[in-house]
């Protein structure tokens, strides 16, 4: 007769702290994309600086709702909003959409090659 005994004990603790270690993973895949959109729209703003703090004021939050992980990026300076959404520019001095849409295919490729 021949017996095969498994130590299951490293096997279900690596199962149980497997949500902590995807999570752990998606927040670094959050702060990479969050630095990465912070980045685009800092470089390639369509505006012409004057005070640069329309440019250096842009900020990103990377944060857990429930169970969905929020990644945003908006203006620093009270009339970033402005530069968003006021109907007489027709849209000549929006970033963040372009910054945030820069990075969807890089983050599904980070989030795939977690390969859950």
């Amino acid at each position: 007769m021949s017996d095969f005994t498994l130590d299951g004990s490293e096997l279900i603790n690596n199962l149980k702290n497997m949500n902590k270690r995807v999570q752990i993973a998606l927040n670094e895949i959050g702060d990479t994309t969050a630095q990465k959109m912070k980045t685009y729209a800092q470089t390639n703003h369509p505006w012409e600086d004057q005070s640069h703090s329309a440019t250096d004021e842009i900020t990103t939050e990377v944060k857990w709702e429930g169970t969905a992980l929020d990644i945003s990026i908006t203006h620093g300076v009270d009339y970033g909003i402005w530069l968003e959404t006021r109907e007489s520019f027709d849209g000549k001095y929006q970033i963040l959409e372009e910054a945030r849409d820069s990075q969807i295919e890089e983050f599904r490729k980070m989030i795939k090659a977690l390969k859950l």
